[in-house]
């Protein structure tokens, strides 16, 4: 450890970034376009689709736990080694998620089912050593909030090539628009996506140092669960980061479908409109930094919240003005950009205020019930917004939209997030004051 400088490189900070990059070129797929390939591409019912969503969900709520409590009894050592043995396997399940298997519509469910449920498990054990691995990498708050940004940086990228080249992409590799051709477009794309995924995984396990591993704990699960449920911090980050997730994935999995039944346009319409929440989301987490050094992480977040709040509201107000919705859809996005770094900050110092509070390491557990917290929050907004659907009486290729159908994308694509962004306001408020320091070093 004497040969290791401690100041993060640039180099290092990009290869951080790169982690989450990877996981949203398989894991941001299921995001933006799970639900859309369940019911227009492989033709699942809106319904089953609801409940594929949610019951994936509960099957993490084994996994996550489980693997942070490994972490916690072997140390911070094994994250590095975690990270690259998972890589190949986390790209094959996220293939497997979209291969487009010839099956009976009972088999079609089940595997859809069985391929996300791998997926969802997968994604734990490799990202939650992943979020653990930016408390190991450094203790200076400057620092981590660099390693934040690149890393939402990483995330909007990954964001960004999903959002950009999905739709066309299906339509080239499958050579055309029918049902059958996208299904084999689709397959060649997220073996494409995977591959990359695979390799850039393998880069962040090689890449970032891990300076402050924690020491193995040998504590059991319940001495842990009780010292992370003494932490104050770390359960208003929880709350924040469920509603904040439950606001992209209302934005990201209900993008296409309000494109075509709010604004009447096409599914390239729907990439566009995440294209540009990608863009936006991306520049966010660049000036995020800097907002932080006038702001403060509190101050930052609650500024940007109220954004979001009024942005949603011009987008109430916008009706069939496409100049009014873009404008507003910008404000909204950029300002989700600056808010998504500031709550893995709050996080971070949420689990060293309980490492100064208790001896029992959390660190591992802290961050596997966060990246939990992250997947139900997904499933349960994937839930209602099918169920949205559902209500509405959507079916793929429809011609006719029924008024129902309006108010329940309606209700989907901006009521539902603006409940989860008033929320973020009176956890934010009940930070306390004064607990996170300011950023102001260069």
């Amino acid at each position: 450890m004497s040969s290791i400088t401690s100041e993060v490189s640039l180099r290092e900070k990009v290869a951080y970034g790169c982690g989450d990059l990877s996981s949203n070129l398989m894991w941001g797929m299921t995001s933006s376009y799970l639900m859309y390939y369940y019911t227009d591409i492989y033709g699942l019912p809106v319904a089953a689709v609801g409940w594929i969503l949610l019951v994936a969900r509960v099957f993490d709520a084994f996994c996550d736990p489980a693997i942070g409590y490994v972490i916690d009894r072997q140390g911070g050592q094994i994250v590095p080694r975690l990270i690259r043995s998972l890589a190949l396997p986390f790209g094959v399940a996220g293939f497997a998620c979209f291969l487009p298997l010839p099956l009976s519509p009972h088999g079609k469910i089940l595997w859809a089912l069985l391929t996300y449920i791998v997926l969802g498990a997968i994604y734990s054990c490799i990202n939650t050593p992943y979020g653990a691995l930016g408390t190991m990498i450094t203790r200076q708050p400057h620092d981590r909030v660099g390693l934040n940004a690149f890393r939402m940086m990483g995330c909007q990228g990954g964001q960004f090539i999903v959002s950009l080249f999905t739709i066309p992409a299906i339509t080239w590799l499958g050579g055309g628009t029918g049902m059958m051709q996208r299904q084999h477009g689709m397959a060649l794309y997220a073996l494409g996506l995977a591959l990359t995924a695979t390799i850039l995984w393998r880069y962040v396990g090689r890449a970032c140092i891990t300076r402050y591993p924690p020491q193995p704990a040998c504590h059991s699960p319940v001495v842990v669960l009780r010292a992370l449920a003494q932490n104050r911090y770390w359960w208003l980050c929880n709350a924040l980061v469920f509603l904040q997730f439950a606001g992209l994935a209302a934005l990201y999995g209900f993008a296409l479908y309000y494109a075509r039944i709010i604004l009447g346009g096409t599914e390239e319409m729907g990439g566009i409109l995440l294209t540009v929440a990608t863009i936006m989301g991306f520049v966010g987490a660049v000036i995020c930094p800097h907002v932080v050094r006038r702001l403060g992480v509190i101050g930052s977040a609650i500024v940007c919240v109220i954004i979001q709040v009024m942005a949603y509201l011009l987008l109430v107000s916008a009706g069939h003005s496409l100049s009014f919705f873009f404008v507003g859809f910008v404000i909204l996005t950029l300002a989700q950009g600056v808010t998504s770094p500031l709550y893995y900050v709050l996080l971070a110092h949420g689990i060293d205020m309980g490492r100064m509070t208790s001896p029992v390491n959390t660190a591992g557990m802290a961050y596997s019930i966060n990246t939990l917290v992250t997947k139900m929050s997904m499933g349960v907004t994937g839930f209602i917004l099918a169920s949205f659907l559902a209500y509405g009486h959507y079916a793929a290729n429809i011609h006719i939209v029924l008024p129902s159908l309006k108010h329940w994308v309606m209700a989907g694509f901006v009521w539902l997030p603006l409940g989860a962004v008033a929320l973020q306001l009176v956890f934010l408020a009940l930070w306390p004051c004064g607990t996170v320091a300011t950023v102001t070093e260069r």
